[in-house]
């Protein structure tokens, strides 16, 4: 019965495959949402019936796995606009250990990979298909709609579309005899995977991870490796690319968006210069407001403040610690939103900040105490650059230590559980005063006190250095850039 199901499902899945194009020329032509969600239903009436429901659900029910960071493998290339229609909350992180496990399956494991996607896209589908079929009930039972809802069901139809199409992807990989994806170079592809496991701790913010992913995809397409070379994923990311492009621009037809016009990538701008920014808008009103901020390296360095939407602004003055470089970025997000749900925001590319003073260090004094513990300077390093390496472990037997570290009194890593293996990361030193680094134990292990190596690397030397922690005190070292 099952089988017959399937039949029935795939049936109905081609004939929406085949009017797809057909269907772009009448939605364009209807600018009400809710006229278009009743037309759409009208001509597609077969989806909202309940028989039909029932044997999706019967057909795909037991296929869909929610291995949610899998989705990004859908279409690479457009993950950036996703984010920038409004599709992803702003301060969003996921676990950087889940990211780097899917780019290494689509770098050595394709089949794994394309599984994976097709359940998480089944998984998907079937939740907006819910949703859309829940919606399309009021308009068949001749309910009120809103506005709102009728923008939630043109979003959400776009789920029943997408089962055939993982479904294919399953049914292929899970036949694939062996890998045909690893004939090319796989050294760059790696050493990027790496270089991301170096940079973050344990948790990506979202914008990043989608940009990254973008540069990794066009990496294994360089390098002919992964996923970019098997042939079913490719069949399949060509029908995502379409559904989701065609979504993304029937978002921005009825949604709020920003696009950030200057600065662009690669400008540089200057800390004693005021900034000018410039931004185009549809679908916000010229009387609501837009607000700004600096971000570095994901990080928010300045609020730039709240304007109308009138398109630019001038004369914005940077604050005179930002320290000069690369990799800023200007976020603008729309300020009372016609809907809380679908906030309007827009992140630059990236751009560079110099400063036209020479830095000088500034002698700091030392730090006496924190949160009501006594710290105690132990030794003053020099180092050569302000990008430096700290590896740390714990320096006798692994005892269950529990610490902290601080770096200029922000925390650089929370709540780590030492062992005997090296945790290797990376940070930037201020190069316009010493900078204090110090240990803050939460508990004192069944060996008190908590007793940390710390090995502090410039690039080109490295200093071990051992620090002491208890519940009263903490010791603490002072390094500044030559």
């Amino acid at each position: 019965m099952k089988y017959l199901f399937l039949l029935y499902c795939f049936c109905l899945l081609g004939t929406y495959s085949q009017g797809q194009n057909m269907d772009q020329e009448w939605t364009r032509s209807i600018n009400d949402p809710i006229q278009l969600m009743e037309q759409f239903i009208e001509k597609k009436s077969k989806q909202w019936k309940g028989e039909t429901m029932n044997s999706i659900f019967t057909s795909y029910g037991e296929e869909g796995l929610n291995d949610a960071e899998y989705i990004f493998l859908q279409s690479p290339g457009l993950g950036t606009d996703f984010f920038q229609i409004g599709t992803a909350d702003v301060g969003n992180f996921i676990s950087k250990d889940r990211y780097l496990a899917v780019l290494r399956d689509a770098l050595s494991s394709e089949e794994k990979a394309s599984v994976k996607l097709a359940r998480a896209t089944i998984s998907e589908g079937l939740k907006e298909y819910e949703r859309a079929f829940e919606l399309a009930q009021k308009i068949i039972k001749k309910d009120s709609i809103s506005y709102q809802d009728a923008i939630e069901f043109l979003d959400n139809r776009f789920g029943y579309a997408k089962l055939e199409h993982a479904k294919t992807i399953m049914d292929k990989s899970t036949a694939s005899t062996k890998s045909v994806g690893n004939s090319g170079d796989m050294k760059k592809a790696q050493a990027k995977i790496e270089e991301l496991d170096r940079t973050y701790f344990d948790k990506i913010p979202l914008v990043t991870a989608l940009i990254q992913l973008d540069e990794f995809y066009d990496i294994l397409r360089e390098t002919g490796t992964g996923l970019a070379v098997y042939a079913p994923y490719n069949n399949f990311k060509k029908n995502l690319d379409y559904l989701n492009q065609l979504r993304i621009d029937e978002r921005r037809r009825w949604k709020s968006s920003i696009s950030v016009t200057y600065p662009v990538k690669n400008s540089v701008l200057t800390v004693q210069i005021p900034i000018d920014i410039t931004w185009e808008t549809a679908n916000i009103d010229g009387s609501k407001s837009i607000r700004f901020f600096l971000v570095k390296d994901d990080m928010m360095v300045q609020e730039l403040g709240i304007f109308k939407n009138n398109g630019s602004v001038s004369g914005i003055q940077l604050e005179k610690n930002i320290e000069p470089g690369e990799n800023f970025k200007i976020m603008a997000i729309e300020l009372f939103p016609s809907d809380k749900f679908k906030i309007a925001k827009f992140v630059t590319p990236s751009f560079s900040i110099k400063n036209e003073t020479k830095n000088k260090v500034v002698e700091t004094a030392k730090r006496t105490d924190f949160d009501g513990r006594k710290i105690t300077y132990v030794q003053e390093l020099i180092v050569k650059s302000k990008n430096i390496t700290i590896e740390l472990w714990d320096n006798k037997e692994q005892d269950g230590d529990i610490v902290s570290v601080y770096l200029n009194g922000e925390s650089i890593i929370a709540k780590y559980s030492l062992t005997k293996d090296k945790k290797q990361f990376q940070v930037v030193l201020n190069v316009s005063k010493s900078n204090d680094l110090f240990l803050y134990a939460h508990n004192l292990g069944t060996i008190p006190p908590n007793t940390v190596s710390i090995e502090i690397s410039d690039g080109t030397s490295a200093e071990k250095i051992i620090l002491n922690s208890d519940l009263s005190s903490s010791e603490a070292v002072l390094i500044k850039v030559k």
